[in-house]
């Protein structure tokens, strides 16, 4: 089996545990923790969101451990993270403990979740990671597939206190130990901030135009990937969806995410960041249009269209970064393009809902146009790019590990 093959296969099944136990939990059992505990849904959403406030707060610093240390130094501790933060959470009988519990859960999403595992892939095959990261994307694609009707099962049978245990077992028991295995990286100096941000402060923030406008194609699409994916049936109802149509259109959101990241492998390198990214920030405004010109009868191709952009979107998280920027301290540099999106992406759900309340026609429209938007920034960072690299060189080298 090849390295990248043994690296792909335990990253990505972390993956399923990392966001199985993190990000979807919430969907299947916010309602009954609150009720049990005693507060109100959105008391409960705030502390996730809180969850995702830290995660992207300290990706940058988690990013430069990785990149210094490599991901066997890292990772095992957001495996250990996750499993306070879980416990605190099945244990929990107050507010408060519900807020601690996400804190923690937030710092093992930070050391456990994509940009971790890219930095990981990257530190070890540098600029020669996108089969890797790809393959990955394909794992965790299949995160809800299993986590949803896993959790609700065990709800459902034991209760939500054991739903939650389940989960932080399964990084005591597989997740930590998979962590373990992967290969000693050879430690590395890495200086406090990575090129870009030091230029940033020399000059007073005169930012790098490619660093700046990075973080902001991500924060767009970051903000269209989470809201639209948290309030899809809502959303669809009120567009005029009839229930059994955004149940049905809901259903297929998943499996067009995975069949997007299938095809995204099997193209192997005919696949390049570029084109990839093209397609992912085009799908959704594409979507949007089916919706204006079709009316209720563009609602299935709009889901569809918007599953295979949220599929691809992963990908060019850690692909884009990696083309335009190169291997050297991809962890930090990923940290601090990714920060926007991260916090960005943890109120998008309330303000899109705000949005669908008060006008749903006005909110898909604003999706949109964070959608174009991003694919002008995207014509922006590619020309910034071609002028900068005109003969495109390959950076970075692929590493053996075992």
């Amino acid at each position: 089996m090849k390295p990248t093959t043994r690296l792909t296969i335990r990253l990505g099944i972390t993956q399923i545990i990392s966001w199985g136990s993190g990000f979807y939990i919430p969907a299947v059992l916010a309602v009954p923790i609150s009720a049990s505990l005693g507060v109100t849904t959105e008391l409960f959403f705030w502390a996730f969101t809180l969850c995702l406030l830290v995660s992207g707060l300290i990706g940058p610093r988690i990013g430069k451990f990785i990149d210094r240390l490599g991901g066997r130094k890292v990772l095992p501790y957001g495996s250990i993270a996750f499993f306070i933060g879980l416990a605190l959470l099945a244990t929990a009988t107050e507010p408060v403990q519900l807020f601690i519990a996400w804190f923690f859960i937030g710092i093992g999403g930070s050391m456990g979740n994509y940009d971790a595992a890219f930095a990981t892939a990257v530190n070890f095959f540098g600029s020669k990671s996108n089969s890797v990261i790809a393959g990955i994307t394909v794992f965790a694609g299949f995160s809800s597939t299993i986590s949803w009707p896993l959790t609700t099962f065990l709800f459902n049978q034991f209760g939500w206190r054991e739903a939650i245990w389940f989960w932080a077992i399964a990084h005591l028991v597989i997740a930590l130990p998979l962590h373990l295995t992967i290969p000693q990286a050879e430690r590395k100096e890495i200086p406090d901030m990575t090129g870009p941000i030091r230029k940033m402060i020399k000059r007073r923030f005169r930012f790098d135009p490619l660093l700046v406008v990075f973080a902001l194609m991500f924060a767009l699409e970051g903000f269209i990937v989470s809201s639209v994916n948290t309030t899809l049936p809502f959303m669809l109802g009120e567009l005029g969806a009839s229930v059994e149509l955004a149940l049905l259109a809901s259903v297929l959101l998943g499996p067009f995410q995975v069949l997007a990241r299938v095809l995204l492998v099997a193209m192997g390198p005919r696949a390049t960041p570029i084109m990839v990214a093209a397609i992912s920030i085009a799908a959704h405004p594409l979507g949007v249009i089916c919706i204006w010109v079709f009316g209720e009868a563009g609602l299935l191709p709009f889901v569809i269209l918007h599953g295979i952009g949220v599929g691809l979107n992963p990908f060019i998280r850690g692909s884009l970064p990696l083309l335009f920027f190169g291997a050297d301290r991809f962890g930090q540099r990923q940290g601090y393009i990714m920060m926007p999106s991260k916090i960005l992406s943890a109120l998008s759900p309330t303000l899109l809902t705000l949005m669908l309340l008060a006008n749903p026609q006005l909110a898909i429209f604003a999706t949109f146009v964070m959608g174009v938007a991003s694919g002008g920034l995207l014509l922006w960072v590619y020309a910034i790019y071609r002028k900068r690299n005109p003969t495109h060189p390959e950076t970075g080298e692929i590493r053996e590990i075992s």
